[in-house]
């Protein structure tokens, strides 16, 4: 997945923290010192103007460290259900100055989400003028889909930490979580079709022996000359071509209770695909375009996506 961000009217929230909080409450009880000892009105004053020039000048200058600060881009290769989804983020610094002391993280909506929130960010010690850098930020993932990127925020308390100023980026794309890999592997030996009916696409039928009938296998590889002459469930295997393409197929797959179980078998099939160097061809209902061992994102988002209405 790639997404690029829109361009939005730069708009900066702050609110204080607790340092902040204290400063406020200082100042109140100073000025309010200067109101029960009139002797010291003058300099309580004076120190409690000072106090709160000093917070509005750090208010501004929180401020004015997220100017220019923009998040550029985003992408995420499609992730396991279960697993993080990892985005990466182009973060960029459009201003004249440098930025320092900012984090990347998923924007907080409510109290509720807030309570609840992920400790993950990305932390960018110093963003120079005009510089661009990629982060990576992990977001935790659920059941497989298609889903959007929640709206991202870039923050920072510097140079005094008296408050948090934070910026909103919605809009940031898509990603992809495809069915977890669990199920029944593949024969490692020279029949590929043991668990299913998984055949090679160019390799051809050569057979190279027989083996007991086991559950899931094709009817079609069954030897019934032997089970006329002998009595016994054998099914014949094939020899093993180094130019085949294993077809993962959806049909296959038929031995499985449900949907979902079925998805994450070809999950499982293609990642032990992978693993062993073997070439692919998932084959699913419906699925537009090329999906092989040289599409490999493409198939993951095939699968994420599979029985999504159009």
């Amino acid at each position: 997945m790639r997404g690029t961000v829109r361009p939005q009217r730069e708009r900066i929230y702050l609110v204080p923290r607790s340092a902040g909080l204290v400063l406020a409450l200082v100042v109140l009880l100073i000025f309010a010192l200067g109101y029960v000892l009139p002797g010291s009105r003058g300099l309580t004053q004076i120190l409690g103007i000072t106090l709160v020039v000093a917070a509005v000048v750090a208010l501004i200058q929180t401020n004015e460290n997220l100017r220019g600060v923009e998040i550029a881009g985003c992408r995420c290769v499609p992730v396991a259900a279960g697993e993080d989804a990892v985005l990466e983020l182009v973060v960029r610094n459009v201003s004249d100055r440098e930025r320092v002391g900012l984090r990347v993280r998923e924007g907080v909506r409510w109290m509720a989400a807030w309570r609840k929130r992920s400790d993950a960010s990305a932390w960018v010690p110093v963003l120079e003028a005009g510089e661009t850098l990629t982060v990576r930020l992990g977001i935790p993932t659920g059941v497989r889909g298609r889903y959007e990127v929640p709206p991202l925020w870039v923050g920072s308390v510097m140079p005094m930490g008296l408050c948090f100023a934070w910026k909103i980026f919605p809009d940031c794309g898509e990603y992809f979580v495809y069915p977890a890999p669990r199920g029944v592997p593949l024969d490692s030996g020279r029949a590929w079709g043991k668990q299913a009916g998984v055949v090679l696409d160019q390799g051809g039928e050569d057979v190279s022996g027989h083996r007991a009938y086991a559950a899931g296998d094709l009817l079609t590889r069954m030897d019934w000359r032997v089970f006329a002459r002998t009595g016994k469930l054998v099914v014949r295997t094939l020899e093993e071509s180094g130019g085949g393409e294993v077809a993962l197929r959806w049909a296959d797959t038929h031995f499985l209770p449900d949907s979902e179980t079925r998805l994450q078998q070809l999950s499982f099939w293609m990642a032990q695909c992978q693993h062993e160097g073997r070439a692919f061809t998932l084959v699913l209902d419906g699925a537009r375009g090329e999906l092989n061992s040289n599409t490999v994102a493409a198939c993951h988002e095939a699968l994420a996506t599979f029985g999504e209405r159009a």
